[in-house]
């Protein structure tokens, strides 16, 4: 009798500790919360569980942080994330194009949830805070998440009135102005706009520029008790000169067997500032967001989203991509060829170079559905998430080239070429369609105080249909059989784990997840690739999370290890299939970061993560045991920051990058690199704000971004922003 008892009253114990912690936390990403740098809660409704409880690496770079590093873009504010490192797309940066982990995250942008497709540079003037879930997540989010997706959190109305104005000045050169207003009009309805308003240059480097205007409304109404429906739009335009960067040359020219950046000063600009064909990148983006939100009760919520994307981008721009066979010696006639080794750049010229027009539209309608319920079976306390996605998307591609143009100098290029060269004809359009059906459920059960397990799994179905059409005979005109490409994919993915709770503030956790990578991720198929299954992605990842200082301070640590099968790779053959799945190809490290406050007036973000990449498997076998493109072994960075008074502060940053491939060949490389920046802020009156930032203190060349092809876009130089903000 005791022991049935005794069995009873620990049922009874364990279902009141359940219950006390099932209820589902209300999630403030309106800009309400209090400053800092630490983050406990993920803005994403399907992740309802907090951060230290969730078995998976997560880095959130809070609007606080932001504020104090000046950022104006996501790029800018993922610096503070070791493991993401940057790619320069064709026609330059291409908008914001990562690797996570070793892998590319071009297609694993979410807005509040949904996946944003767009090739665009993402503003944070609309932007609350940045998240960063690291390892496969396809259980959520789908097709992709190799590495970990990328999520932004939009500015929506608040609680309360607020006005927020910011004014800065740089000598980059540049301003920059953003206006936030909050309004809460009744009980049941509240509003808010952000605008923007931009012109700025990028320092030590010549021409490059960027002028960019945005504008975010957004209502929120309550229609009852427990209903309430959000409606907001972004618009973004970009009027630039984009930045293709600094080409490689092959390691004889450094009397190495490893090429690297031509060796000519940080601000050498080989694009076209004038004439005719001068380059320029113009972007419009259109996002419409219809969010309804039902609590059912106060463990029981429901949330439909309804979204519609538009983003065009229109470019042109001049490539100094080369080989042995387009350098020669000056005058015209000299001997071809690669510079030897300490060569003067000045007495080489690159002809037949890569100069295009490229117009790019994406588009997506997406309506998708989440239910979080949080419920008790026994002593068993369950936090479910299950929901569907339907979704169509549509990507229209012309291409231009532009040939004739004057040969460029090397050493000292013109932007102002005598003969700019003749656009010929646009000729053909690539159309794509897709179409994505998804379901997924997820539980993360509670057993007593210290145990929780976690499981989810999610369908997709995924198709994509593409031709190439003439714009003169309005046929279709694909070069090989089949002239319609076709790519049909199903995948299961999945996601299972286990936490230990040591202490209330505390876990240790494992996890095991995967993802997947249809022959048509992008959407657009290349012709071979239509016929072959996902690539299969799988990571096991062990990690611990500890809240210390009465929670104020979050120290985490994980070991993961990626792997990644079937990855395709060119025949290089027109024969088809041209294309096969055999490449195995693995990520394996262990990183630790830190964030919060250190005492009352010390904020602190700081991380290192360690990876080693591998080619394990290769029909190229001269790159099996080779490291992944733009996959630095090393990456750490910090920001701080320490109020000397209730008025005053004064912080900093360090940023290391190792050294990174430009693809797997290993044959160009990029060298490691420190930034170094620092910030001042002033509280002049209650409502007034000055703040100075100095960013690459030592001005040091850094070449953030690489392509496979061969170049490397520099980062910025030495330069000064000072801002004022006005607040009430």
């Amino acid at each position: 009798m005791r022991t049935a008892v005794s069995i009873a009253s620990l049922m009874a114990a364990s279902a009141a500790t359940a219950q006390e912690s099932l209820q589902l936390p209300t999630i403030d990403v309106s800009g309400e919360q209090a400053g800092g740098y630490q983050a406990t809660q993920s803005s994403l409704v399907r992740l309802p569980t907090a951060i230290r409880d969730t078995p998976q690496t997560i880095n959130v770079i809070t609007e606080k942080l932001i504020q104090d590093q000046g950022a104006t873009s996501v790029v800018e504010t993922l610096r503070n994330v070791p493991g993401i490192t940057f790619n320069a797309g064709e026609g330059g940066t291409q908008g914001d194009n990562i690797n996570i982990r070793g892998y590319t995250a071009r297609n694993d942008f979410y807005r509040d949830g949904v996946r944003d497709p767009g090739w665009y540079t993402r503003d944070v003037f609309s932007i609350q805070q940045v998240e960063v879930l690291k390892g496969p997540s396809s259980f959520l989010f789908g097709r992709g998440s190799t590495g970990g997706v990328v999520n932004v959190t939009s500015k929506l109305p608040g609680e309360r009135d607020r006005v927020d104005i910011e004014g800065m000045a740089s000598n980059a050169p540049g301003a920059r102005v953003t206006a936030d207003f909050n309004k809460v009009w009744n009980e049941n309805v509240a509003t808010r706009l952000v605008v923007l308003g931009t012109k700025t240059g990028v320092a030590g480097r010549d021409g490059t520029e960027t002028k960019r205007q945005g504008v975010a409304p957004s209502v929120a109404v309550k229609l009852g008790e427990s209903t309430k429906a959000t409606l907001s739009y972004l618009y973004q335009h970009d009027n630039n000169i984009p930045d293709y960067g600094i080409p490689m040359l092959p390691g004889s020219y450094f009397g190495s067997t490893v090429g690297g950046p031509m060796p000519v000063p940080r601000n050498t600009f080989y694009q076209v500032l004038g004439g005719p064909l001068a380059d320029y990148e113009k972007v419009n983006v259109n996002i419409g967001t219809l969010k309804l939100e039902h609590e059912f009760t106060n463990d029981i919520k429901l949330t439909n989203v309804t979204r519609y994307t538009d983003v065009n981008r229109d470019t042109r721009v001049r490539g100094v991509q080369f080989s042995a066979t387009n350098i020669f010696n000056a005058p015209v006639g000299g001997v071809a060829g690669y510079p030897p080794q300490g060569a003067n750049l000045n007495n080489y010229w690159v002809a037949n170079t890569n100069h295009f027009q490229n117009n790019t539209i994406n588009k997506q309608l997406t309506n998708q559905t989440d239910l979080v319920a949080k419920f008790n079976t026994g002593f068993l306390g369950h936090t479910v998430a299950a929901g569907m996605e339907l979704s169509r998307e549509q990507r229209d591609h012309y291409r231009t080239n532009i040939t004739g143009d004057s040969r460029v100098n090397l050493g000292s290029p013109s932007p102002y070429p005598a003969n700019p060269g003749v656009l010929a004809p646009t000729t053909a359009l690539t159309s794509t369609e897709a179409t994505t059906t998804g379901i997924y459920a997820a539980d993360q059960i509670k057993i007593g105080k210290y145990f929780e397990i976690l499981g989810g799994l999610r369908y997709d179905w995924f198709r994509s249909s593409q031709d190439t059409w003439s714009l003169q005979t309005g046929t279709n005109i694909a070069t090989a059989a089949p002239t319609t490409l076709n790519s049909n994919s199903e995948f299961l993915s999945y996601r299972v784990g286990a936490v230990f709770h040591p202490t209330e503030n505390s876990s240790i956790y494992y996890m095991r997840g995967t993802s997947a990578n249809p022959p048509a991720e992008f959407v657009t198929i290349t012709n071979g690739q239509q016929s072959l299954d996902p690539v299969q992605n799988t990571t096991d990842e062990v990690g611990v999370k500890v809240d210390v200082l009465q929670q104020r301070l979050s120290l985490t640590g994980a070991l993961f290890r990626t792997t990644q099968k079937n990855a395709y790779e060119n025949l290089g053959t027109n024969a088809l299939p041209n294309y096969v799945a055999v490449g195995t190809t693995r990520v394996q490290g262990f990183e630790v970061g830190v964030v919060g406050r250190i005492t009352r007036e010390w904020n602190v973000m700081a991380g290192y993560t360690y990876l080693d990449s591998e080619v394990v498997d290769s029909i190229t076998t001269a790159n099996i045991g080779h490291r992944l493109a733009n996959t630095p072994t090393n990456s750490g960075s910090i920001y701080t920051t320490y109020d000397v008074t209730d008025k005053w502060t004064v912080g900093g940053g360090a940023f290391y990058v190792g050294d990174r491939y430009t693809s797997v060949a290993n044959t160009f490389m990029a060298p490691a690199y420190w930034r170094f920046d620092a910030m001042t802020s002033y509280q002049v009156t209650k409502n007034f704000t000055l703040q100075l930032n100095v960013y690459n203190l030592a001005n040091t060349t850094n070449y953030e971004s690489l392509a496979g092809a061969g170049w490397v876009v520099p980062g910025v130089g030495r330069y000064v922003s000072l801002t004022g903000r006005y607040q009430w």
